[in-house]
């Protein structure tokens, strides 16, 4: 997952937006902003639905793109990780983990389910022992 902050003169605070481990588009957030409607509306006409697109999107604009340090927790990874099973166990290991590996594994989950669509014979691990075992620094995509 990455994010972004933009700021403008046309507006006083950030816009975040963020994507996920796809490098698609998942959120466009103007609430610490005071932009108003025709601006909020040309804010998100302007945003790429792909990552890689984000660099020439606000090019000729008066804009500050600048990409954060995404924080990754754990109700993000439970949300999309496809076993839903032992999440106490997984939740508890979870701040055991380092920042690193946390955004790691939020932003491989995408690439693990698209490694079980392919092999629709293999079952979804459970979540802590994908975790303990450090499954997200596997390559899913050369699997």
């Amino acid at each position: 997952m990455r994010k972004f902050n933009v700021t403008s003169p046309a507006w006083q605070g950030n816009a975040e937006i963020v994507f996920n481990s796809y490098g698609l588009l998942i959120k466009i957030d103007t609430s610490q902003t005071n932009m108003g409607a025709d601006i909020t509306k040309s804010l998100k006409l302007r945003v790429p639905v792909n990552v890689d697109d984000i660099s020439i999107a606000f090019t000729g604009t008066q804009a500050t793109v600048v990409e954060t340090d995404f924080e990754a927790t754990f109700e993000m990874f439970w949300h999309d990780y496809p076993n839903k099973r032992n999440r106490h166990l997984a939740e508890a290991y979870w701040p055991k983990m380092s920042k690193t590996e946390q955004v790691q594994a939020c932003m491989t989950i995408g690439f693990y389910r698209k490694y079980l669509e392919r092999n629709s014979w293999c079952n979804p691990k459970i979540a802590d022992n994908w975790l303990k075992k450090k499954e997200f620094l596997n390559d899913w995509n050369k699997m």
